[in-house]
């Protein structure tokens, strides 16, 4: 009787830990074990953000989520809030199906990480302070008088050590809001920063006379996707067909639109049945 006590027992254990998400081959058998979408996500305005005083969420990627759970019969839920130095340990980890939250795909990210298809492009520029004389173009930024605002792990941090490695870094831990970045810069901390458009416009509408472009010469174009880990070939299948079908049926569009303050922010994925 005891043996088969101890048996039962193992057999509950084993079983809770299976649907705890522990011995699963891929997110993808998780998910459709489970009919649940497991998220992680970043607060970085006006992609996701979450409300400190009710928790309440909103954002592109949140309502973009949530159709596309909807449409699949799924359910999302929003894990936890990771730094971009550590998306991808959480995903190898398991921690998270997706980072849901929107993402820039480059080729070392890739490495340790898969993408969806993009919802829409983003075109990164450098920015500094109002009255900034030095910088006649782009190369004078690698420099070891100039700093660079960055937040370990995001994609400035990236632009900074790959394209401008003789100058100074100035970072935050990767948890740290983006602004804090132009702070440095008003402030005196920092003299430069790459930075997409919708972000900084919200800054300086309220900090006006601030901060300026330096160049309108991108520094990179990216689509913003969604991260998943290296491999989850059935999973990406998924969102890829999921996002298609809302960026066919014009759903995306809408939610841009309801986010997208300043015109232009976000440039559109053609669609290719469209004639040029």
């Amino acid at each position: 009787m005891k043996t088969v006590t101890i048996f039962c027992t193992l057999l509950i254990c084993l079983t809770t830990a299976a649907f705890a998400g522990e011995h699963y081959k891929s997110a993808y058998d998780r998910v459709m074990a489970t009919q649940t979408l497991r998220c992680g996500y970043k607060s970085y305005a006006p992609y996701f953000e979450k409300d400190v005083n009710t928790g309440k969420f909103s954002g592109i990627f949140y309502d973009l989520i949530e159709e596309l759970a909807k449409n699949a019969g799924l359910k999302v839920e929003w894990v936890e809030e990771v730094s971009y130095d550590e998306i991808f340990t959480g995903l190898s980890a398991k921690r998270y199906d997706a980072m849901c939250a929107g993402i820039w795909p480059n080729v070392n990210r890739a490495k340790v990480g898969s993408f969806t298809i993009p919802i829409a492009y983003n075109i990164v520029t450098a920015w500094g302070r109002v009255g900034e004389k030095r910088f006649k173009n782009l190369e004078d930024i690698n420099d070891p008088a100039v700093k660079v605002a960055t937040i370990d792990g995001a994609m400035e941090d990236i632009i900074a050590q790959t394209d401008f490695p003789l100058a100074q870094r100035v970072s935050s831990p990767g948890l740290s809001p983006f602004t804090d970045n132009f702070v440095k810069i008003t402030s005196g901390k920092a003299d430069i920063t790459f930075v997409e458009s919708s972000l900084i416009r919200d800054y300086i509408a309220a900090n006006p006379n601030t901060l300026k472009q330096l160049s309108p010469k991108p520094l990179r174009v990216f689509g913003v996707s969604i991260a998943l880990g290296k491999g989850e070939t059935d999973l990406k299948e998924l969102l890829d067909v999921g996002l298609t079908e809302l960026l066919n049926n014009g759903h995306v569009d809408s939610i841009l639109k309801k986010y997208e303050k300043y015109p232009g922010t976000f440039l559109r994925v053609a669609k290719p049945y469209e004639e040029k």
